[in-house]
């Protein structure tokens, strides 16, 4: 789908709060002033009539600037309080307690009609809206951005009783998470220093310590990811680590019940039984160990308990092969081969089906019949149809590094699930604040 962006006028919109769906053209050369009395240039919003005060906004050579100077209610810009301060296409600007964007007006072509019926098949399947305003260079463009140390804390500093922000200091705008790639590149340092290390002397309690830092360090990498998502920002680190721990070692014992009761489906599917057994297992334990909690009513605080599961699953699977392998080499290739592919396996199929748990169950605790509803099933059924084509032995084209397209391509479909249900957990978060604000 091709765009095609006219930067001669920037649209002012507001996506939450009082002045919800209410658009503002701002032209080039022009300034226009946010008002609580109507006047001349001035645009009355909502959120201003009880506070008085004016911001103004103003349109120079492409680039937009915001003067709060005089405006009575708080003013940020991506979580920052500014007076005055430039503004970026598809920043995030609050004005008191309602959230802005602005962004240039979009002229679309349709889409081929056999790409529209794929897309409107898809969102069937799976019953989830389409992604719309989405931008994977938004979401990474904090990752090569410095940051200090004390950033580093503060991004982990969520989920404790002192530090949840309340519902209308949530930013529900998509997040921009970057401490993922340092725990990454951390954990790859140490991984990579232990194989010299193990090369170099051949000492044998190296390989432990190996075996733990490469199964764990792309799985917990991409289990930041998801608590970075987490806009709610309720759930704390230990939390997250808890349930990573005990959910994975619990969900592998229920599996391999699962797998010993239910011989049948193995000698029937062969290898793509676990797509059926590991993720029953997994959504099993997510419901037991968190479902009776009413505190964490979010969908995207499911996602973020699937994604805890599934880190825990994958790694300690990991380990189990890396373990089992014959030789230091063919552990190297395996924990390689495996940390390459875990963020399209099991924590993204686990996550997926415990955030439409969670669309069902809201701030209800979990009951049974909950399992029932269709709204869970369409997403449990595409994360195991997903595992058990994983699994299939076939091939579609050889590559290198990820041995067949077969696996990037169902990675991106399962990442484009789990984007849709981010973008559901915002559009929740987004009408509660609304009701709220109301």
């Amino acid at each position: 789908m091709e765009t095609t962006l006219d930067l001669s006028i920037i649209v002012l919109e507001c996506i939450d709060g009082k002045d919800d769906h209410f658009k503002i053209g701002v032209q080039t050369s022009q300034s226009i002033v946010l008002s609580a009395t109507e006047g001349e240039n001035c645009t009355v919003i909502k959120e201003l009539e009880s506070h008085g005060g004016a911001i103004i906004i103003s349109h120079t050579n492409n680039k937009i600037f915001v003067d709060a100077t005089d405006s009575t209610v708080p003013v940020k810009i991506n979580g920052n309080m500014v007076t005055k301060n430039e503004l970026r296409i598809h920043d995030v600007l609050r004005i008191g307690n309602s959230i802005w964007r602005i962004h240039p007006p979009v002229q679309q072509q349709a889409d081929n009609p056999a790409v529209t019926n794929i897309k409107k098949g898809f969102s069937n399947f799976i019953g989830l809206e389409e992604l719309k305003d989405f931008k994977l260079q938004q979401i990474f463009s904090q990752v090569f951005k410095k940051h200090s140390l004390a950033d580093m804390e503060d991004q982990l500093t969520t989920g404790t009783y002192n530090n949840t922000p309340a519902l209308t200091d949530i930013e529900t705008s998509w997040a921009k998470p970057w401490l993922f790639s340092r725990m990454l590149l951390i954990s790859l340092s140490i991984s990579i220093l232990l194989i010299i290390g193990y090369r170099t002397f051949e000492n044998p309690n190296l390989l432990p310590g190996l075996m733990f830092i490469g199964s764990f360090a792309v799985p917990v990498s991409t289990l930041i990811f998801f608590l970075e998502m987490n806009a709610p920002r309720n759930i704390s680190v230990f939390m997250v680590m808890a349930l990573a721990f005990l959910g994975g070692a619990t969900s592998l014992f229920v599996a391999l019940i699962f797998f010993d009761r239910l011989q049948f489906l193995s000698d029937i599917l062969s290898a793509s039984a676990a797509g059926i057994i590991e993720e029953v297992a997994k959504v099993l334990v997510v419901v037991l160990i968190v479902g009776r909690f009413t505190r964490y009513k979010w969908v995207l605080n499911g996602l973020l308990f699937g994604a805890a599961i599934g880190m825990g699953f994958a790694a300690f699977e990991s380990a189990g092969y890396a373990y089992r392998s014959t030789s230091f080499e063919g552990m190297v290739d395996n924990l390689v081969l495996r940390g390459l592919l875990s963020p399209f396996m099991h924590i993204v199929w686990t996550a997926n089906a415990a955030a439409a748990l969670w669309i069902v169950k809201g701030e209800r605790k979990f009951s049974w019949n909950m399992l029932g509803d269709m709204r869970f099933l369409r997403v449990m059924f595409s994360s195991m149809i997903l595992h058990m084509v994983w699994n299939a032995n076939f091939g579609i084209l050889p590559i290198p590094v990820f041995l067949d397209i077969k696996y990037p391509i169902l990675g991106v479909l399962a990442w484009i699930i789990c984007f849709r249900l981010v973008q559901a957990g915002l559009k929740q978060l987004n009408e509660a604040r609304h009701a709220e604000v109301e």
